[in-house]
């Protein structure tokens, strides 16, 4: 009787272990069998076995878990670091966006002026009806600017329209108009091909014959009135915005020896009302022409007679409201001109084109506006601009020794080419002024003081 009870007491202390080792609180029953008076039973020992699937499990979890930690530390601690930094960009990019600002409240992103653009409209279509042409082009026009009248007609009723379509529209039609209108015929160019295809080395690179300092002004080529070979140069004092003077050479032997040389001084004094401002000049069939002091007007100085003349700029930009640009902006440079075969043109930016780069042509024979082109290019994106054979070319910096042509306008498709790559070797950052000269097909680069010249191929 006491060995059974002493088996009753092994039996419950077995089903005590194996309730308190079994998964999850679990019991299990175990079956015996009584031998020669004993209970003798078989356990799984699986059921003590400790659970290590288990356990790597959760340490790999645990692991994974502060890894998650370590690694949000690490971000927390980066963004501790670099948060002012950025705060410093952040408020620094809101002041350069600052600048255009105006782009706002002139209405680039506000409501449209229906009644402004129905007036644009009505001058265009004047404009047409005075054109003495029978081409399908001028007829075409005619229709679209019919359409494109009721179309807004319909915008008064529904108010419903996209601004920048609407704008888009009105300044292609407005080339095509420009396009079409008739020019004379000793304007035409008489390039054999209009777009230019590659740019040369250097084939001439000097240093100004004035300093190292004057690192702003104009160089280039041309032939006078009297068919005259000159060269001429036209530094800018005055913090690089100002100049009085320029520099001419007979014979370019005499300029690469910088001897013989002649200055012409336009005025007594940089303030004066016919000083020049900016880096725009160009010297033309004997005429200087240049931005006048201060205002959005070009000036003409003729070099036979000691006259002057002055032609406004409406609505122009100026005194660094629209300047070329790179990283940084070169100062005075809102307005330029060029000149190519047998043009005069001047290039520059407005408001209402919303600071992208417009091309007027000048008649030079009464000094006076006779076509207006308008692009598509924002002229602070681009660090110079010239004319060729009546197609606008742009350049934008590459870095400090390069220089790449990027963009064209041909004035007289209305097409615009930006996939342009013609590489141009420099020697500092800014390009102050560049040139084009038909005669000898080169191209004049004013550029840190250096006076630098390509060869153009077509």
């Amino acid at each position: 009787m006491g060995k059974f009870r002493h088996n009753q007491s092994l039996m419950m202390i077995l089903l005590v272990l194996l309730l308190a080792v079994s998964g999850r609180g679990q019991a299990h029953s175990v079956r015996g069998q009584e031998i020669n008076g004993a209970c003798v039973c078989e356990v799984d020992s699986k059921v003590w076995a400790f659970p290590t699937a288990k356990y790597d499990d959760m340490t790999e979890l645990l692991q994974n878990c502060n890894d998650s930690l370590q690694h949000l530390h690490r971000q927390t601690e980066t963004s501790t670091k670099t948060m002012p930094e950025m705060e410093v960009k952040l408020k620094n990019m809101t002041e350069r966006l600052e600048k255009y600002q105006y782009l706002n409240t002139q209405g680039l992103y506000n409501a449209l002026h229906l009644k402004q653009l129905s007036q644009e409209i009505q001058q265009l279509h004047d404009i047409m009806s005075n054109v003495q042409t029978s081409k399908g082009e001028a007829q075409q026009i005619l229709t679209e600017l019919q359409k494109f009248q009721e179309d807004v007609n319909k915008m008064y009723k529904k108010n419903i329209f996209n601004l920048e379509t609407m704008r888009e529209k009105l300044r292609s039609l407005g080339n095509r108009v420009q396009t079409c209108r008739t020019i004379p015929q000793d304007f035409r160019n008489s390039c054999s091909q209009r777009m230019m295809r590659n740019i040369s080395a250097p084939v001439v690179t000097k240093l100004n014959p004035f300093s190292s300092s004057f690192i702003a002004g104009a160089w280039g080529h041309d032939i006078n009135s009297d068919g005259e070979e000159i060269y001429w140069i036209q530094p800018l004092a005055n913090t690089h915005r100002l100049g009085i003077t320029v520099r001419f050479y007979q014979a370019y032997e005499d300029f690469m020896a910088g001897k013989n040389h002649r200055d012409e001084t336009l005025v007594n004094s940089y303030t004066h009302a016919n000083a020049i401002q900016g880096p725009g000049t160009i010297v033309y069939k004997g005429v200087v022409y240049y931005q006048c002091y201060n205002t959005p007007e070009l000036c003409a100085f003729d070099l036979k007679t000691k006259q002057f003349q002055r032609l406004a700029l409406p609505d122009a930009g100026f005194n660094n409201k629209f300047p070329y640009c790179y990283y940084n902006c070169l100062d005075w440079t809102d307005i330029n001109l060029s000149a190519d075969d047998k043009g005069l043109w001047v290039i520059y930016a407005t408001e209402a084109n919303h600071g992208n780069l417009v091309v007027s042509r000048v008649d030079t024979e009464d000094f006076s506006i006779t076509h207006t082109w308008k692009t598509r290019l924002f002229k602070r994106s681009v660090t110079n601009a010239f004319m060729v054979c009546g197609v606008l070319y742009a350049t934008r910096f590459i870095n400090t020794y390069k220089e790449e042509v990027f963009y064209a306008f041909d004035t007289t498709t209305g097409a615009e080419d930006n996939t342009l790559s013609l590489s141009m070797e420099k020697v500092a950052a800014g390009v102050a002024n560049l040139n084009y000269n038909p005669t000898d097909t080169k191209l004049y680069m004013y550029n840190g003081g250096y006076m630098i010249a390509y060869q153009a191929s077509f």
